[in-house]
This record gives structure tokens, C-alpha cells and sequence, in this order.
């Protein structure tokens, strides 16, 4: 008995004295300036800085080190990515970058890096990228993207999108183009009859609420084979990888939360990724929103037709309509893994490869 409560106590100090830097962030205040904040726990008390422009290594000497919980860092020149790498004075390493990238002509482009799984693992920075519509990109923006290195770009939107807004990106880039068009009914079609008709109605928000509760189960369910293409492409090593639709909300949203599930993440981590589309459409302001419902082809028209609350219930990242979708997917196939296999067909050796990949410790 003695023997085992030694070894409870021995298991239970080591747990206490675990190192760990958590809760990180990092936000861009300045052209070449960033806060970075986390939280020590454990017996972790201070950490060595360092930055770099590439996300897999750190390079280059330390910029500080400190055991302040906050600090203000220049690093990198205007115009750059940077990443940083916390080394804490235990020894444990941990990334972080900015989110949100700051691109001129579109509102809604980041990075999927940082999440943490149910595992403890890490998603790596500055291998998922997810965007609304590129049409609008500067050539300031082609100079920024021109660092991170993406390899493929999806894009989701029809054909019709396609011709109202052509898909752009840094000249002479090599890069590959994927087109892989999503609508929102049933037959994985455009919506122009089928919101006509709805909006014949004058439907209610709430109306309106379940109306986009429908749409994201027929992505799950009708949209499947196009989803299962882009993963055939990243079990390929088609990395960096950045995808897109229009506002970069739903279709975006929804491979977004498959690929996230696949890697582990908890669902409500992938749920709030999700709504963040609130916030980065809202900083952008009117002029941006303009902009993206104006590549959406035939059906700005019909949102202009709309009231502001029936337009919020369609426009909003709303988590309950993500949410209904992966209750759908329970309801059909039982649970998640179940779709991913069946659907998706990413086997559970696909799924394993894909975290050695995508994720670190």
C-alpha cells in the first residue's frame, strides 16, 4: 500500500511540475511591431523569443527573453510573415502567429495554425490557409503573399461566381489551381431559383435561420465528393494549401471544421474558428461587404432585397448553423469518423498520416 500511494504522489508531482506556455496570441499593432501574450503554468517562468519568416524553423538570434505574460516585439521588415517560437526556460517549445493576415482586397484570409487537438498536438502555422473571394488582391498583397509559399489554391465558387469575379493571384506564380464548385441546394447547384422563391415569402429571420441550417447539411451531404477531392489532394502533400468560396464563410467554413475534426480539434474550438468570420467581415467595414456580395454573382441582387435582420440571419457566421450540420452528419452516419471514412474517404491510416503532417507537438 505504501509502495502505491509513492507512486500516486510521484505521478501527481510530476504532472504539477509539468512545463507548459499556453493561451498564446499574437496580434499585428504595427508594420514590423506584435503583442504576443500567453500564460505560464507549471514550472515554467519565463521564455526565450525568437522570430522568423519561416514557419516550420526558427532562425536567427533571440529577440528577448522575459517573464512578463505580455510583451511588445519588432521583428521581421513591413510587409513580412512572421512566426514566433517561445522556447520556455524548461525547455518545451511552442509557435505562434498572427491569424487574421493583413491583405488589402480581402477581408477574411487566415491561417488554421496553433489550434490545439484533443490529444495535446498542435496544428502547424502556415500550412491552411482559408479566404473569401481573391478577385480583389493588390499588388501589395501579391508582395505579402508572395513569402508564404502556398502551393494549391481550392476554390469553391460556380461557375457563375467565377465570371462575375475571376479568380486572381500573384502573376507567374507557380501554383496549382483547383476548381472545385459548390452551390447550396440539394443537387449541389447555384441557389437563384430556390432563394427567388424564398424570398417571394418575405421570409422571416428565423425563416430564414433554417433555410441556412438546410444549406449546410446539403454541403455535407451533397457536397461530399468535392470535399473528398481536396483531401485526396492535401493526403498528397499538396502544402501549403489555401481554399476559398466567395465570403470565405460557408462552404470555406464548413472544409474548414472537416479538416479540423479530421485533425482532432474539439468541436467547440472548430465552432469558434468558425463565428471569428464575424469579427474579420466586421473590421473590414461596408465598402469590403460590398465588394464580396457583388462576386456573388445573381444572388446579390436578391440580398439587397433583404431587411438588415433578414440579412444578418443569411450573412452571419452564426455557430448554430455548423453546429446542425455536424448534428446531421451524426444523425446519417452515427458519428463523425463514420462520414469522414464513408464520405470523405479519408480511412483511419489517411487520417493518421494527415496528423503526423499537419500537426506537431
Amino acid at each position: 500500500m505504501l509502495k502505491q500511494i509513492a507512486i500516486a504522489l510521484f505521478v501527481a508531482a510530476s504532472t504539477f511540475v509539468h512545463a507548459d506556455v499556453t493561451h498564446l496570441d499574437c496580434t499585428q499593432i504595427g508594420a514590423d511591431k506584435y503583442k504576443l501574450s500567453y500564460t505560464f503554468t507549471g514550472d515554467t517562468h519565463a521564455v526565450t523569443i525568437f522570430a522568423s519568416t519561416d514557419a516550420q524553423h526558427s532562425k536567427g538570434p533571440a529577440l528577448l527573453k522575459t517573464s512578463e505574460p505580455t510583451v511588445t516585439v519588432q521583428a521581421g521588415k513591413p510587409g513580412e510573415r512572421v512566426f514566433f517560437f517561445l522556447k520556455a526556460d524548461s525547455g518545451e517549445q511552442r509557435e505562434v502567429s498572427i491569424r487574421h493576415l493583413p491583405l488589402e482586397g480581402t477581408p477574411n484570409f487566415r491561417d488554421l495554425g496553433g489550434y490545439e487537438t484533443a490529444d495535446g498536438r498542435f496544428v502547424r502555422w502556415g500550412m491552411l490557409y482559408r479566404s473569401g473571394v481573391l478577385t480583389y488582391l493588390t499588388p501589395t498583397d501579391y508582395k505579402y503573399l508572395s513569402h508564404i509559399g502556398i502551393h494549391a489554391i481550392c476554390d469553391f465558387r460556380t461557375p457563375n461566381e467565377n465570371a462575375v469575379a475571376p479568380e486572381t493571384w500573384i502573376p507567374n506564380a507557380d501554383v496549382e489551381h483547383i476548381s472545385l464548385p459548390i452551390g447550396t441546394d440539394k443537387k449541389n447547384q447555384d441557389t437563384t431559383a430556390s432563394m427567388r422563391q424564398l424570398l417571394a415569402a418575405n421570409p422571416t429571420p428565423d425563416q430564414l435561420r433554417n433555410w441556412m441550417t438546410t444549406i449546410y447539411a446539403n454541403f455535407a451531404f451533397s457536397a461530399a465528393p468535392q470535399y473528398a477531392q481536396l483531401f485526396a489532394k492535401l493526403k498528397d502533400g499538396s502544402l501549403p494549401l489555401l481554399y476559398h468560396c466567395t465570403g470565405g464563410k460557408d462552404r470555406t467554413g464548413v472544409f474548414s471544421a472537416l479538416v479540423l475534426l479530421t485533425l482532432g480539434v474539439p468541436e467547440q474550438t472548430v465552432l469558434n474558428d468558425y463565428a471569428l468570420t464575424n469579427r474579420y467581415i466586421a473590421e473590414a467595414g461596408p465598402v469590403a461587404l460590398k465588394k464580396m456580395m457583388t462576386a456573388s454573382g445573381s444572388s446579390a441582387s436578391f440580398m439587397t432585397q433583404l431587411t438588415p435582420e433578414q440579412q444578418k440571419a443569411m450573412m452571419a457566421a452564426d455557430p448554430a448553423y455548423l453546429r446542425s450540420m455536424l448534428q446531421a452528419i451524426d444523425a446519417k452516419y452515427g458519428s463523425f469518423d463514420n462520414y469522414r471514412r464513408t464520405a470523405l474517404h479519408v480511412s483511419d491510416a489517411d487520417a493518421q498520416e494527415l496528423r503526423n503532417r499537419l500537426l506537431t507537438n
